[in-house]
């Protein structure tokens, strides 16, 4: 049986052999404009393209990391594993619509550069590593085997809490949505699950990726992912029917969550970015969440007065005031109102994960130092410890590689620093762990 990408992506093909690289020497006859936000246009990213990868994409670094030591000469490495990875290279047609060239593999970091650099792709995705290799699927039952849990965040599923920005669009006022979303699964994942080696990249336009690069993560069945994912779900749903776990009393990480992330960004950042509660239709939004009708027609008539013109910030204090002051009430308490001022803000800022990515092991993610067609910039690692100060719009773009204004020194070390040394390290620690378990059998008379 072979197994098939999600439906997220509409336009993938079931089965598309790759193709050659079409002639693009006309791209260079096009004007290099940039379209909207500053975004560099399809056809100067097109025509920078062929440069980028023979000069500054790391293909030897990324295929090591996703070879997890397999790559190495090491007598217990897994010499078929690179090899039985899934590449899909995303083409790109002369109509301006995309081929998708899946089943991919590459026996080695070389071979890989070699067809990337031949196939010019517009990006390239990653999946999982299978039974056999990918591109004999026609002749083998073709399953996936393991693959690194994945987590995909996109600003468009922020639309209905942003005043700034909507769909692709994105600002220094919405950015700290994924700030926000980044540090809670950042915690979760390491706290309440033991993972450590996740690698954090920017999506090169309006998002966050998150690659999971454990054994024991990549291990994980596609039950076992849903329920991962779904452990981050504390807020389901789309706009007015959106709801929100229960918030009296708090889980653990919910608590943590809140006390260590969502408080402060609700006051500090937020509310000043967004100015929702001087905005009419996002105002409205929030009292309806207020778990009391007659509250809720009190703070209309406060906030309807000409009188009070206050911004979001002391608004939020007069709705704060005035539900506190209705639970500390000893007669008519209303219960209905416990958790309700966390409920508001997880409600507006608790991350949204698209679930559907995460739950399934063959579900293909564009890679890390992929450059997106549509900015030109390129999907560079962050940084979770300093998350708060990673800006996107000074990512660099393929024109300011491709033209030396910039490098990708800084990305690669991030990629390093923060993920990559400490997993090659466990790499090379279960290598030597299964040697030392072989000899010791071997000693014993023991088949190993």
């Amino acid at each position: 049986m072979t197994t098939e990408p999600e439906t997220k992506r509409a336009k993938t093909s079931d089965d598309v052999d790759a193709m050659e690289t079409d002639d693009k020497e006309n791209v260079a006859m096009e004007v290099e404009t940039k379209g909207k936000g500053g975004n560099l246009s399809g056809a100067v990213v097109r025509r920078k393209m062929r440069d980028y990868y023979k000069r500054h994409y790391p293909a030897e670094m990324l295929f090591e990391w996703l070879a997890h030591g397999n790559d190495k000469k090491h007598d217990k490495v897994d010499k078929s594993y690179p090899n039985r990875r899934e590449f899909c290279f995303v083409l790109n047609k002369d109509d301006g619509g995309e081929i998708f060239a899946r089943y991919q593999c590459f026996a080695d970091a070389k071979e890989f550069h070699k067809a990337v650099n031949n196939q010019q792709p517009a990006r390239i995705e990653f999946g999982m590593v299978c039974n056999r290799k990918p591109k004999e699927r026609m002749s083998v039952d073709l399953k996936p085997v393991e693959r690194e849990l994945v987590f995909d965040i996109d600003m468009t599923d922020y639309d209905d809490v942003r005043t700034c920005c909507s769909k692709a669009d994105i600002c220094g006022k919405c950015w700290p949505l994924m700030t926000v979303a980044l540090k809670i699964l950042d915690a979760g994942l390491r706290k309440d699950f033991g993972f450590k080696h996740l690698l954090w990249v920017y999506s090169g336009r309006r998002g966050v990726h998150c690659w999971v690069s454990d054994e024991r993560a990549r291990k994980l069945t596609d039950e076992t992912r849903s329920a991962v994912a779904e452990y981050f779900a504390a807020v389901k749903g789309q706009g007015r029917s959106r709801s929100v776990a229960k918030m009296s009393p708090m889980h653990p990480s919910l608590k943590r969550a809140y006390t260590d992330v969502l408080e402060k960004y609700w006051v500090e950042t937020y509310l000043p970015n967004q100015e929702i509660l001087t905005d009419q239709a996002k105002l409205d939004q929030v009292l309806e969440l207020i778990n009391d009708e007659g509250i809720r027609e009190d703070l209309r008539e406060e906030f309807s007065s000409s009188r009070n013109n206050s911004k979001s910030v002391e608004r939020w204090q007069v709705i704060v005031d005035t539900v506190k002051k209705a639970l500390q009430k000893k007669q008519g308490r209303n219960y209905k109102l416990e958790g309700n001022l966390e409920q508001i803000i997880f409600w507006h800022i608790y991350p949204r994960v698209d679930i559907e990515v995460s739950k399934h092991m063959n579900h293909l993610l564009k890679g890390p130092f992929c450059v997106h067609p549509k900015t030109g910039r390129v999907c560079v690692p962050i940084d979770p410890a300093v998350a708060e100060y990673f800006d996107p719009e000074s990512v660099p773009t393929v024109v300011d590689l491709v033209d030396r204004n910039q490098t990708l020194d800084d990305a690669k070390e991030t990629f390093n620093k923060t993920f990559w040394k400490a997993a090659e390290a466990e790499n090379m620690q279960r290598l030597t762990a299964k040697t030392r378990a072989a000899k010791e059998a071997n000693q014993s008379g023991l088949d190993f």
